[in-house]
């Protein structure tokens, strides 16, 4: 049963995630401005009481179901035009308060500048780098710089955790780095350059992750009468009148309701913002009426231009002395920003990290991983409703290195790092390199417990005393298992299996893409509101027409600093 709210709001946000959250603290600045925030998962309200959401370690996050969608598959490569019904992996998408800053890798990078002016040279007035630097600017705390490059006072807080975290393996990657010639950067977000540098992350003076639940939904911002904040609902339908956006239809304990507002903003991420606009009968009208679907609005780019960052990794086995000690912590210590020299891409289009563990338990301590990914990537996939059930977890396909200018990136990236890591100075503190990945039983050990801690441990002795017997058991324990030395050797097999196992790293944008007038399949226009109806906006990854080279939370909170803004300056 649906029954409507007698009073409206002047907005209402579908989604609590990196661009919600952001959204709905700006907006209520003005104690004029009723804003109703929802959110399907939980509310992790204060750091104290979430110790594994604020770990500075993710892994313990990040494949924890409690803060994930259920039942949420993706398809990743791509086979060519004649290839068989692809076979879907899970892809975890956060769910709770905060979003992907919630439980995502921490990593706080800005992107390019030519990445932005790209977009505005694509036609979208407003989203030059000089437009968008001062956003970027206006979200940061930094705790290290004090310069043109930083922001001191946002609600964002960004640091480098420093030599603290680094290992006997860290010390000997940068090693190999500094004698092939590579420079390491004071910053990562400073000049656009290439070489190695601290990465850059979300935490705080205490070594906490910092999501934006908690930098920008305080106490003191929740206390505000003008705002409220409705975890555990979700959005299933826009209310469409007369071609403008009235409302949502919010669920919540299996009762339904009519949530009116002035504005809608989508705000749900670049996998469920499309999803919604669908269900209420906002996207291409040949597939909403396969769905069974009444088209209101006809638009043809809603669930296209889907893209992420491919991805491949090799996996190094640390000698003993070389692997993180204590309890787990940040394992990202740095990153290595290089440029293909692939005819007409940019400069620093590829991204690589050196990793000093895999996961938080004893098995995870002997692995490293040197893990990298097309950093610009030009390959696009689609995302559709699953005409058999439209309310259920969309079709997702990546089409991952379907742009061979990816693959051949991707490839080359791999030589690179199998290059790197079998250099003889890395002997000293790695005993062995494999391809391959985390496997489906590895996953299963992500989220710590006493029984995992004990089986992975008798594991992890039996490792380091089998010695290079160890090859027999790894194809058990990493997907996609084989060796690097045999796959340099012959390109055509590299190739082949980059294709096969290609991954992604949780970066899914462009799906609602902004466009200028006259691109029919720009879903909003500059400002992010969609196109032929009135009152209603998108805010979050999926309005991004290209990708930029950066994991992609601070790029959307940007976006919602901005936005926000202008919804502030129109009012």
């Amino acid at each position: 049963m649906t029954a409507a709210e007698p009073d409206r709001v002047d907005y209402v946000i579908v989604g609590g995630g990196s661009a919600g959250c952001v959204l709905a603290a700006r907006l209520t600045e003005d104690p004029a401005v009723r804003v109703i925030l929802l959110e399907a998962g939980m509310d992790a309200a204060r750091p104290e009481d979430f110790p594994d959401l604020a770990s500075p370690y993710p892994g313990i996050a990040y494949c924890n179901p409690r803060y994930t969608w259920d039942g949420l598959k993706a398809s990743l490569p791509y086979g060519g035009s004649n290839r068989p019904e692809s076979k879907s992996t899970r892809y975890e998408q956060a769910r709770v308060l905060g979003g992907g800053s919630a439980i995502n890798g921490i990593g706080a990078n800005r992107g390019a500048p030519f990445d932005y002016d790209e977009w505005r040279d694509m036609g979208l007035e407003g989203w030059s780098w000089q437009a968008c630097f001062p956003y970027f600017k206006k979200l940061e705390r930094d705790l290290d710089f004090d310069n043109h490059f930083h922001g001191r006072s946002g609600p964002f807080p960004i640091r480098r955790r420093g030599e603290e975290i680094w290992t006997p393996f860290t010390r000997a990657m940068l090693a190999v780095c500094k004698a092939r010639g590579i420079a390491f950067l004071p910053d990562q977000n400073g000049a656009w350059e290439e070489g190695t540098f601290e990465m850059a992350v979300n935490m705080d003076e205490q070594r906490r992750r910092v999501s934006t639940a908690w930098a920008y939904l305080t106490p003191q911002v929740r206390a505000r009468p003008n705002l409220e904040i409705r975890t555990h609902t979700t959005a299933s339908r826009i209310v469409l009148a007369d071609g403008k956006a009235v409302g949502v239809i919010a669920v919540r304990g299996g009762a339904s309701q009519i949530v009116q507002a002035n504005r809608v903003v989508l705000s749900a991420g670049a996998l469920s913002s499309p999803a919604v606009l669908m269900r209420s009968g906002i996207g291409p009208a040949p597939h909403l009426g396969d769905c069974g679907i009444e088209a209101l609005h006809h638009l043809p780019g809603v669930g296209q231009n889907l893209m992420e960052h491919p991805s491949a990794g090799i996996v190094p086995f640390l000698r003993p002395a070389a692997r993180q000690r204590g309890v787990p912590d940040y394992h990202i210590p740095i990153g290595y920003r290089f440029s293909s020299g692939l005819e007409g891409c940019p400069p620093g289009d590829m991204h690589m990290n050196f990793v000093t563990r895999a996961a938080w338990h004893a098995v995870g301590r002997q692995l490293g991983s040197v893990f990298f990914w097309v950093n610009k990537s030009y390959s696009r996939g689609q995302l559709l409703l699953d005409p058999a059930s439209p309310d259920g977890p969309p079709r997702i396909d990546f089409r991952m290195l379907s742009d061979r200018r990816d693959l051949v990136r991707l490839a080359d990236a791999f030589e690179r790092a199998v290059s790197l890591a079998l250099d003889p100075a890395v002997n000293s503190v790695v005993s062995g390199v494999y391809a391959g990945g985390m496997s489906e039983i590895g996953k299963r050990f992500s989220k710590p417990s006493a029984r995992g801690a004990v089986i992975t441990g008798i594991g992890a002795v039996g490792l380091d005393l089998i010695g290079r017997l160890r090859e027999k058991v790894f194809p058990h324990m990493l997907s996609n298992y084989d060796d690097p030395l045999r796959l340099v050797g012959n390109r055509g097999e590299l190739e082949a299996y980059i294709a096969e196992t290609v991954g992604g790293v949780w970066h899914p944008s462009g799906t609602c893409r902004m466009g200028p007038d006259g691109d029919r399949m720009a879903v909003t226009d500059a400002t992010g509101q969609v196109r032929g109806l009135q009152g209603l906006f998108v805010c979050d990854a999926s309005l991004m027409p290209t990708i930029p080279c950066a994991n992609t939370n601070l790029p959307t909170i940007m976006m919602a600093e901005k936005i926000a803004d202008a919804h502030k300056g129109a009012a």
